[in-house]
C-alpha cells in the first residue's frame, strides 16, 4: 500500500473517531475535494462503529454475521484469526472497528483504494475544490513567473495551515542540473521549497516551504550558483 494510501486510511479513521486534529481535518478537507468517496467512507465507518462498544478499558465485540465476516476477510486478505485479536498499538488510544471482523481494513482497502486507483472516475461529481481570495487554504492561486529563455514555466501556490505549496510544471532546465524553489518572506528570509534536476521531459512536482502564505511575497527557481533562471512576485494575502 502506498504511503498516501495509508495516510488516507489514517485520516479516515481519526474522523470516524472524531479525533481530527485543526491540521488533519484541513488535510482531509482537501482530500474530500479530489476523492469525494471518503465521505461515503466515513460514513459507512461510523455505522460500523455503532457495532463496537467500551466496556471499561477494553472493547467488546458484538455480533457479526459469519457471512459478513468472510465477505470482509477475503476482499482485505486479513487471515480469520485476526478478526478476534485485540488492537496492539490504537491511534491515540482508539481502536475501532478493528473488534468487527477488520471491516477498517476490508472497506478502506476494498472501497477507497480502488477507487484511488481507478483511471476513470465515472459519473460522480467530486466536490468542489476550496476557492476564495488570495491565501483562501487549500485554493490553487495560479502564478505568472518570468523565466531566462527557453525555459517555461507554469505555477501555482497552495496555502496550507503548515507552510505555502509550489505546483510547477517546468521545460527547458539544463539536463543533469541542479535547481532549488525558494520562497522568499516578506522580511527577507528565504525557505527551500526543495530541489530538483533539470530533464530532457516536462518536470511535473510538488514542492512545500515552511513559510505562511501570508508571509511570503516571492517564488524563485535558482540554478546551482544561485542565479534566478524564473521568478514571480506573490500578491499580499
Amino acid at each position: 500500500m502506498r504511503a498516501r494510501d495509508e495516510r488516507i486510511e489514517e485520516l479516515i479513521i481519526a474522523a470516524v473517531a472524531d479525533e481530527l486534529t485543526p491540521l488533519e481535518r484541513v488535510e482531509l478537507d482537501e482530500l474530500r475535494a479530489v476523492h469525494p468517496w471518503i465521505d461515503d467512507e466515513i460514513a459507512s465507518l461510523r455505522s460500523v462503529a455503532e457495532r463496537v462498544s467500551i466496556e471499561g478499558n477494553g472493547w467488546r465485540e458484538l455480533p457479526v454475521s459469519a457471512a459478513l465476516r468472510e465477505r470482509v476477510l477475503g476482499a482485505s486478505g486479513v487471515a480469520s484469526s485476526a478478526a478476534s485479536a485485540a488492537p496492539s498499538a490504537p491511534r491515540r488510544g482508539f481502536a475501532p472497528l478493528l473488534a468487527a471482523a477488520c471491516l477498517v481494513i476490508g472497506v478502506v482497502t476494498g472501497a477507497g483504494i480502488a477507487s484511488l486507483a481507478a483511471s476513470d472516475p465515472g459519473p460522480s461529481v467530486a466536490e468542489p475544490a476550496p476557492t476564495g481570495p488570495v491565501g483562501t487554504l487549500g485554493a490553487i492561486e495560479p502564478v505568472t513567473m518570468r523565466a531566462d529563455p527557453g525555459i517555461d514555466v507554469d505555477a501555482d501556490v497552495i496555502a496550507h495551515t503548515w507552510g505555502t505549496e509550489a505546483l510547477l510544471e517546468i521545460e527547458g532546465l539544463a539536463v543533469g542540473e541542479t535547481y532549488a524553489v525558494v520562497f522568499v518572506g516578506a522580511d527577507g528570509a528565504e525557505y527551500s521549497a526543495g530541489e530538483m534536476l533539470g530533464s530532457e521531459v516536462p518536470i511535473v512536482c510538488r514542492l512545500n516551504a515552511a513559510l505562511l502564505r501570508e508571509d511570503a511575497v516571492r517564488v524563485e527557481i535558482r540554478d546551482a550558483g544561485s542565479d534566478v533562471v524564473a521568478g514571480a512576485e506573490l500578491p499580499a494575502a
